[in-house]
């Protein structure tokens, strides 16, 4: 968060002395234009900003979910044999040391990955032409429940990630930005400090507000990455920390 109030601190600043040493004429009356294009732009990054946050909230659900079974693949495994567990615990470090590595929750979603068609092929190999007792045979069906339910979380975060904002309407809000920027610096301020500053607040809210809607868009906000400590948290749980 520290980068974005560092970021909005500069713009203001620009906007600041722009509009305090140089002088603007968009014509005599742009109030009509600054109204209109203000209710606009406020109905259309309100309704996105919204559509975008509840996108964010869903996918996080989905991670949440999607870990949690994960360390629970991790300890069913272990009912099973030990060997068992212990390749399970290399295919899950592989998947998540992936995602912290290179910074991005989505990694495995953009490129190819077999964890759980691998996690389907050991259980295969521990269970196969072996008589297993009541506690195995549970435990295979609460791994198999699992592994269907990881790929339902799975199928439903690639849906959520592929829901981005049109260009079409990109074009739209930056056009709308642009006529609002253009209304502001119409308004007379050079020389004048007052006017200066209260024109270059909302000047930089306009360019906040647009930034804050592309990082939404792009599942990036907040420092860190999107699921950082649910992933090492689920390491942690490997390694007997947690």
């Amino acid at each position: 968060m520290k980068n974005y109030i560092n970021m909005n601190t500069i713009i203001f600043l620009f906007f600041l002395l722009l509009y305090y040493f140089i002088y603007v004429y968009f014509g005599e009356h742009p109030q009509m234009l600054l109204t209109i294009s203000t209710f606009l732009f406020a109905i259309f990054t309100g309704f996105f900003i919204s559509r975008q946050g509840a996108r964010y909230s869903a996918i996080r659900d989905q991670i949440n979910i999607f870990d949690g079974e994960m360390s629970a693949l991790y300890r069913k495994f272990g009912h099973l044999s030990k060997e068992a567990q212990k390749h399970a615990s290399i295919i899950i470090k592989k998947y998540y040391q992936k995602i912290l590595k290179n910074k991005a929750w989505d990694y495995n979603f953009i490129n190819k990955s077999s964890t759980l068609t691998e996690m389907h092929a050991l259980l295969e190999k521990t269970t196969k032409n072996k008589m297993l007792d009541s506690l195995k045979t549970g435990t295979t069906t609460r791994i198999l429940d699992s592994l269907g339910k990881m790929q339902v979380a799975r199928k439903k975060m690639i849906a959520l990630h592929n829901e981005r904002i049109p260009k079409f309407q990109w074009i739209l809000i930056y056009s709308l930005a642009a006529i609002l920027l253009a209304s502001v610096s119409g308004i007379p301020s050079q020389y004048a400090l007052f006017s200066s500053i209260l024109k270059a607040i909302f000047s930089s809210t306009i360019i906040f507000v647009i930034i804050l809607l592309s990082e939404f868009d792009r599942l990036r906000f907040f420092e860190g990455i999107m699921g950082e400590k649910s992933a090492q948290d689920v390491l942690d749980i490997l390694v007997n920390k947690k």
